[in-house]
């Protein structure tokens, strides 16, 4: 894996986007869809800690063809 790019829980498995389906109202519990193939990625919550575990203490990021990459 790239160390750059950010992904496990954040990347769909089935299509390899990262397009989240967030609600406006999400809580931690509430399930979180791919938004363009509709793959379940898991609870806002769960999605949420994977990020700032894998983020650290970055402070800029980079969206660029469905991958969240840091610099």
């Amino acid at each position: 894996m790239d160390p750059k790019r950010l992904d496990h829980k954040l990347d769909c498995k089935a299509c390899g986007t990262v397009q989240l389906d967030i609600p406006d109202d999400a809580t931690d519990s509430t399930p979180i869809h791919c938004s363009n193939c509709g793959r379940y990625l898991g609870d806002w919550g769960e999605l949420q800690d994977d990020f700032h575990r894998q983020a650290g203490d970055a402070q800029a990021f980079d969206l660029n063809h469905g991958n969240i990459i840091k610099k």
